[in-house]
């Protein structure tokens, strides 16, 4: 097991005999694996990760190609289909780990740092919002290679890095990721069902659904996840947090950042009032 997962899934497309010399072990013990993992034998195995390798590579072109067929109301299928990706995810228990990453995000002695992907950086930027009112200590990381690689410089063993990163994996992130857990940064993962090789470093993984009805992944399974996350998170909320949220609310109300009610509301034009009172005479 040790050795498929160390180079997965290249370990797994061998021959039998080749896996079995490079884990130490006999044909048929790697066999006897195999059955356990409920596959019929090697070659359904093998299919299986081929068939993964095909998703890992599935890109907007391929997955137009594949969709192209379909009819009806692209919309209400694209909305379905993500509706639908959300509840199979919470039946099938992909957010067991959430407590974990509370744990890890909520620890006040430890900055949080957020980062994503070329998408997935605005599901980064929607938890980074949510967190900067729970608890000081929360960052958001962006902008160019160099700016990342700069950022690395700072991050330590007390840090929290919250990663986003879903297939086609960027190389960038992954690479960002790796070293910041090299420097002893407890790296969260949120990612897709195929998980990415942030996987290997990370102290927990939380993977959703992506599959969609359009060319394109959906993420609402992920925003989901983030908007569970939150509500988890503020369900424990104590005195810090609440003063903290309090104090934020001040200053917006103070600088008149929202409308909290029907004074603050932009006034109807005066020309086009005097026209709805006329016709509704």
């Amino acid at each position: 097991m040790r050795r498929l997962l160390a180079n997965y899934p290249a370990a797994g497309l061998g021959t039998v005999v080749r896996l079995a010399r490079d884990s130490g072990v006999s044909d048929p013990t790697v066999v006897r694996f195999v059955t356990k993992l409920g596959f019929s034998g090697y070659p359904e195995f093998q299919q299986s990760l081929l068939s993964e390798v095909a998703a890992h590579m599935a890109s907007p072109l391929t997955m137009f190609e594949r969709q192209s067929g379909l009819r009806g109301d692209p919309c209400c299928a694209a909305m379905a289909a993500a509706g639908e990706a959300i509840l199979t995810d919470v039946s099938h228990g992909v957010y067991s780990d959430t407590s974990s990453a509370i744990k890890l995000i909520a620890n006040r002695k430890a900055r949080v740092f957020c980062l994503g992907g070329r998408f997935s950086r605005h599901l980064a930027a929607i938890l980074h919002a949510h967190l900067v009112q729970l608890r000081p200590g929360i960052h958001i990381i962006n902008g160019s290679a160099s700016d990342l690689s700069d950022a690395l410089i700072d991050l330590g063993r007390r840090d929290v890095l919250v990663v986003f990163d879903y297939r086609r994996w960027q190389t960038d992130i992954v690479g960002f990721a790796e070293q910041a857990a090299a420097r002893g940064v407890q790296v969260v993962l949120f990612t897709d069902p195929w998980l990415s090789p942030i996987a290997k470093v990370a102290k927990v993984v939380l993977a959703s659904s992506v599959q969609s009805s359009s060319p394109f992944d959906t993420m609402a399974p992920a925003l989901a996840l983030v908007e569970g996350l939150v509500a988890a998170m503020t369900a424990k909320l104590d005195a810090q947090a609440k003063a903290r949220i309090s104090i934020f609310e001040r200053f917006r109300s103070a600088n008149r950042i929202t409308l909290e009610g029907a004074a603050d509301r932009p006034q109807e034009p005066a020309r086009r009032r005097a026209r709805r009172m006329r016709v509704n005479r």
